[in-house]
């Protein structure tokens, strides 16, 4: 059985098998992100990197949603409590996104994406940081960012571009178009799309049966040669990310969008 330990909104785990296994459950706000969570979730993936028990991650959210992006509602209390944004604070916030999907990259051994609804913002990011992604049909894969005047981070720029092509990442990234998970798999962003979401565990067990079937030595070296020629621009596209979005937090358009959300939430 699986020992789950909880702290921050996230279980984690490492069952007998040698999956470890990762799951969001902050449900009050649709697993959305803050700045623990994001943490507790680099500390398992830092700790797991290195733990030779571990044959392959599986990151989920309960409650029927994956990840609704970061939790904005913390964020406009900070920043009404500090009457915005400065650059320090920007950058923070920035680089927390950055090194939560960077923890993800970092892993050796394949990353299951196991997605029951919504995926949006960082959400998305992650799910798309994941090598494998299986989604329930009710799932959708949404980048808000530019509706809130900001730009997509967690490496968006490169990993949705290098999934989807050219036009269809603009599409995503410029016009905020929702793709659900049929489309999803049609296009090529996801592995295998589920019609009832009870069925998506039984999948995710079948795919890593079979990965903790392989030599570990072997699918962490494919894995790399994978990434190597097709992500060539992460790097690029982070650094890129970091230099923008710390810009852009700090820009009248989000400050009056975060203004916006704390007041409706009062």
């Amino acid at each position: 059985m699986t020992q789950f330990e909880y702290a921050d909104g996230i279980w984690g785990g490492i069952d007998e098998a040698g999956v470890a296994r990762l799951e969001i459950d902050r449900p009050e706000v649709l697993n959305a992100l803050d700045g623990a969570a994001s943490g507790r979730i680099i500390a398992l993936c830092d700790a797991w990197r290195a733990d030779p028990r571990v044959r392959a991650v599986v990151i989920s959210g309960r409650g029927g949603a994956f990840c609704a992006g970061a939790d904005v509602a913390g964020m406009a209390s900070a920043a009404s409590a500090k009457g915005g944004f400065d650059e320090a604070d920007s950058l923070a916030i920035i680089e927390n996104g950055s090194r939560l999907v960077g923890a993800v990259r970092a892993l050796p051994m394949p990353v299951i994406a196991a997605i029951d609804g919504p995926a949006v913002g960082i959400g998305a990011s992650l799910a798309v940081a994941a090598d494998l992604i299986y989604a329930s049909a009710r799932s959708y894969f949404l980048l808000t960012f530019v509706r809130i005047g900001l730009m997509p981070d967690g490496a968006a720029t490169a990993t949705f571009a290098a999934s989807l092509g050219r036009a269809r990442a603009n599409s995503m990234a410029l016009l905020g178009e929702k793709l659900c998970a049929t489309e999803a798999f049609e296009v090529g962003l996801i592995n295998g799309v589920i019609e009832e979401a009870e069925g998506l565990d039984a999948v995710v067990a079948r795919v890593t049966a079979k990965l903790c079937a392989s030599s570990p030595e072997a699918l962490a070296l494919t894995k790399a040669a994978l990434d190597a020629a097709t992500l060539p621009q992460y790097d690029g596209a982070i650094d890129r990310e970091i230099a923008g979005q710390t810009r852009l937090l700090q820009s009248p358009q989000f400050q009056a969008a975060i203004a916006a959300f704390a007041a409706a939430g009062r």
